[in-house]
């Protein structure tokens, strides 16, 4: 062989290297909750499965409705080395990407958690604080910005024994402690904050934030005998609508000007205590699923829709497609190569890829709701209108499969409520639908924003206007508070 066919083989076989999974070992392990993909052995994927079912029953213990599933299936890629993660981490500004030891990312139909076993303790504060917002989100309705980041903060530090049988939550976090001795925000700034405040584009006063919140959340939670009680009442005023400087008093007993006083001095103390508790007192959270090996193609297409996901369109574009090449007989590479095809807007290509899917994996419910949801978001409709029944039969049947599959999925049943709201003819089936989201999430406003707008479609606009009222004086959800307004206008034009 000469050398530049030398040299035209070795980059190949480079390429070839960089872009496909076939060269090492991918298991799938399946837990309560959760489904594990890494290139480790079963029994660490397993390990890792029961570590992160201990916190979600954790924070459960001190959250209520915390225990309730999410709305969509969360998986978890272990990587063994920060090394074989790059290719998979989101890229920075400057291109390269970004040094994270772990990060979570959330999309409509799937959260995706990844995680490397090198630097693994370092990485889980991350992955424990996006976790507790999905967790409070689901749970708890009009959570206020300071008291939600708070809690990510706070249950960030959760930390099991060796054993475990027993963890504990709310380990002081010194960078925070060291800062606000040097920088204070008052708890009236503190608690008007919301996601459009300005100083989420100001480095220095949004980690004041951060760190605050975090003190704030952690002296209720340790320090304060019915913390969590006052909490919750602190809640359920601000999701009445109640001016957050009112409800701040009628909850914790002072003005947010007097609980300065108190909270300057607990940071000021030298020590700070935590809570403890017995995790096996909850529940069995062992994960007993032996696993699976998974073929290189079902592993690179797991790994290209996490490039796709994280916006490494080129990269995934070229691992999804040899997936294909390599197991044209697994779902997942099917569902990778649909899903990228509406990402790069070339819809019409993505739907054999889809069904393709689906017919190989009847009882998948990633597969089912994905495509169902796929239909409804790009085909069904046109300015409003129904633009094709056959698609909206096929998106309903899909739906159905999956909350049949999956039935506390409430993101599912969400999307199949609305699939039913387009035909006049199920309108009951799509009240029954919503209310099954809505118990399943109760954090969750928009689906009260459904459950209204179907209302209105079965001519009960009394009801409907009095929820639309109580949603549109929501203060921690500018999206939900300004969609139900958009709402009330419309049927005040209307009369």
């Amino acid at each position: 062989m000469n050398r530049t066919l030398l040299g035209i083989a070795l980059v190949f076989a480079l390429v070839c290297a960089a872009v496909s999974a076939a060269d090492g070992r991918w298991t799938i392990v399946r837990g309560q909750t959760m489904t594990v993909v890494g290139d480790q052995p079963a029994e660490t994927l397993r390990d890792i499965a029961s570590r992160l079912e201990r916190f979600r029953l954790g924070v459960t213990g001190l959250i209520p409705n915390a225990e309730r599933p999410l709305p969509v299936p969360t998986v978890v890629f272990v990587f063994g080395t920060r090394k074989g993660m790059q290719p998979f981490l989101p890229l920075a500004k400057n291109g390269r990407p970004a040094p994270l030891g772990g990060f979570f990312h959330r999309d409509a139909d799937v959260n995706y958690i990844a995680l490397s076993l090198e630097g693994f303790d370092e990485s889980l504060p991350v992955v424990f604080h996006e976790y507790t917002h999905l967790l409070v989100r689901n749970a708890v309705r009009a959570v206020p910005v300071w008291l939600n980041e708070g809690l990510a903060e706070y249950y960030s530090t959760f930390t099991i024994a060796a054993s475990g049988a027993s963890a504990d939550v709310g380990r002081p976090i010194v960078p925070h402690v060291r800062l606000l001795r040097e920088r204070y925000m008052p708890i009236a700034e503190l608690i008007a904050v919301d996601a459009g405040s300005e100083l989420y584009d100001e480095a220095v006063r949004r980690s004041i934030f951060y760190a605050e919140s975090w003190a704030l959340t952690h002296y209720l939670m340790v320090e304060v005998p019915d913390g969590p009680a006052q909490i919750n009442q602190y809640v359920a005023d601000i999701a009445r609508g109640r001016r957050p400087s009112d409800a701040f008093f009628d909850a914790f007993g002072a003005t947010p000007q007097k609980f300065d006083d108190q909270l300057r001095r607990y940071l000021a103390h030298p020590t700070f205590r935590w809570r403890g508790f017995n995790v096996h007192d909850r529940v069995d959270v062992d994960v007993n699923d032996r696993g699976r090996t998974l073929s290189a193609g079902e592993a690179d297409a797991w790994l290209g829709d996490l490039q796709r996901r994280v916006r490494r369109q080129r990269e995934a574009a070229t691992r999804i497609e040899a997936a294909l090449r390599l197991d044209g007989e697994a779902a997942i590479t099917h569902l990778a190569l649909g899903l990228l095809r509406i990402d790069e807007g070339r819809i019409s290509e993505s739907w054999p890829a889809l069904e393709r899917a689906v017919a190989i994996a009847p009882d998948d419910f990633m597969t089912q709701y994905a495509y169902g949801a796929s239909l409804l978001r790009e085909v069904v409709q046109v300015d409003g209108m129904l633009a094709d029944a056959t698609a909206l039969a096929h998106s309903q049947a899909a739906l159905k499969a999956a909350t049949t599959i999956n039935p506390y999925a409430s993101e599912a049943w969400s999307w199949l409520a609305y699939a039913f709201m387009l035909d006049d003819d199920q309108l009951p089936a799509a009240e029954e639908a919503i209310n099954q989201a809505i118990e399943l999430a109760p954090g969750r406003l928009e689906y009260r924003l459904r459950w209204a707008d179907i209302r209105i479609l079965r001519g009960d606009v009394a009801s409907a206007r009095k929820l639309l009222t109580e949603l549109a004086a929501v203060t921690t959800d500018r999206t939900v508070s300004e969609a139900a307004q958009r709402r009330l206008d419309a049927l005040a034009r209307s009369r």
